[in-house]
């Protein structure tokens, strides 16, 4: 079975808001298999979405996400380069290096700026970043395809993200990537172009103030003379001077934030991804949560407070006994056929019963009245052993011979016949002989007819 997993929990909350899924069989498997309501949630989505094919699709996006993440890049990297490439003359050669700038890191600013926003004042703008939101959209479409899988996935990936504030970290970490790529691209590109061509290189406008330009470049050469990158005279620049400039302010304000950032995003994913949790206080959860509860076999284990005294558990009928051998049924599964197997010759089954006071007290007066030298109970192995059984054992063992349990499980709720062996001699039981096959009960009549 694949492993259960809050995205799978949540992928199958949006596949049910539009009808619930046939979950008869998972209800049941999940009501035997998990202790709390979490993981009873949990265990019945990781069987139906594996009934759905969900798990596949995830480990699919798994290994696809670098790739689309790369496809973005690339993508980001053209058109910024295209964008560069109208502020160059090519006639002529010439740069006018504050609109090469502009060009380059304009739509970069300005996707950052909306990212603080969103990380700042979470809901403003969903997922802080247009790219980190299509790289999550593009993913899930491409590994799932178009179906409701698909939507189902990335609705539930969002829905988690965002109860743990992590959606704009996440996007982050994607467009910080994205555009790392894309400045170290258009980075190396200049470089390359600066290196092997030409070009003439200054800062010229028409309506607005060259001086004005000037301070701007000016400005701008302050942090990127931190790491060794000196200004340019405005007055007389070089082109050299200029280009150097020019690098150096797509490495300081462009490549380099990107960078740290996306190690930043990285962190904090790191740290808060054990947080994605489902919102256990959904009505969703609750109506679930509720009905798996409803299936779940009794599970009262603790013993009476005043336990009764050893001779009186393993004392045996002093009246004679009977050569009936009678066989019993006690809390019983409801799919459970009855007699559960063709019986041997001599065995006489007797109806079943529930635990009520009033079946149990008319099944000992049967008892009593017909002392068999063997009384076979059968019960429910796939429930726990309660204070009832050890009660009705109690009962029962003074007024027959011979008393043997038959653990029976329906074939879609195998018991555990450990967990009774260990119950019985915890509770003064040991002695009792316990089977869960069909022919041990031929053995046993046998055993006891025999002279």
């Amino acid at each position: 079975m694949a492993a259960s997993s809050p995205l799978l929990t949540e992928a199958i909350r949006a596949l049910e808001a539009g009808g619930p899924l046939e979950d008869a069989q998972a209800s049941r498997a999940a009501a035997r298999a998990a202790a709390s309501d979490e993981d009873r949630i949990a265990h019945r989505a990781a069987l139906l979405a594996e009934r759905r094919g969900l798990p596949e699709g995830l480990a699919r996006a798994r290994r696809m996400a670098p790739w689309v993440l790369l496809g973005l890049a690339l993508l980001v990297t053209l058109a910024g380069l295209g964008l560069a490439g109208t502020v160059v003359d090519a006639q002529q050669r010439r740069i006018n290096v504050l609109a090469a700038l502009v060009a380059l890191l304009g739509a970069h600013l300005l996707s950052l700026a909306v990212w603080l926003v969103a990380l700042l004042w979470p809901g403003t703008h969903g997922g802080g970043s247009v790219l980190g939101r299509a790289w999550l959209s593009i993913t899930a479409r491409l590994a799932l395809g178009r179906g409701a899988e698909a939507a189902a996935v990335a609705q539930g990936a969002l829905s988690l993200l965002q109860r743990a504030r992590l959606l704009p970290w996440l996007a982050g970490l994607a467009s910080h990537i994205v555009w790392a790529v894309a400045l170290f691209a258009a980075l190396g590109a200049l470089v390359f172009a600066l290196s092997f061509r030409a070009y003439t290189l200054g800062f010229e406008t028409t309506l607005l103030d060259p001086a004005d330009f000037g301070r701007a470049v000016q400005a701008l050469s302050v942090v990127p003379g931190w790491l060794g990158f000196a200004a340019p005279d405005v007055d007389a620049p070089s082109d050299r001077a200029l280009a150097q400039w020019l690098l150096g302010c797509v490495l300081v304000y462009g490549l380099l934030p990107r960078i740290v950032l996306a190690l930043l995003c990285g962190g904090v994913w790191l740290v808060r991804a054990p947080r994605l949790r489902p919102d256990a206080s959904l009505p969703y959860y609750h109506r679930l949560a509720a009905r798996l509860e409803a299936l779940v076999p009794a599970t009262v284990i603790d013993p009476d407070t005043i336990a009764p005294p050893a001779h009186a558990r393993h004392s045996r009928a002093d009246a004679p006994l009977s050569d009936a051998a009678l066989l019993v049924g006690f809390e019983l599964a409801p799919e459970q056929p009855w007699p559960p197997a063709p019986l041997p010759t001599g065995i006489e089954a007797l109806p079943p019963i529930d635990g009520s006071q009033a079946q149990r007290q008319r099944l000992l007066d049967t008892v009593a009245q017909r002392r068999p030298r063997l009384l076979v109970l059968a019960l429910n192995a796939a429930a726990s052993p309660d204070r009832g059984t050890e009660r009705l054992l109690n009962d029962l063992l003074p007024l027959a011979g011979e008393c043997r349990l038959w653990l029976l499980a329906p074939e879609d709720r195998p018991g555990n016949a450990q967990r009774w062996l260990d119950w019985m001699r915890a509770a003064g039981f040991g002695d009792l002989v316990s089977f869960t096959d069909a022919s041990a009960l031929q053995a046993a009549n046998t055993v006891d007819t025999a002279p």
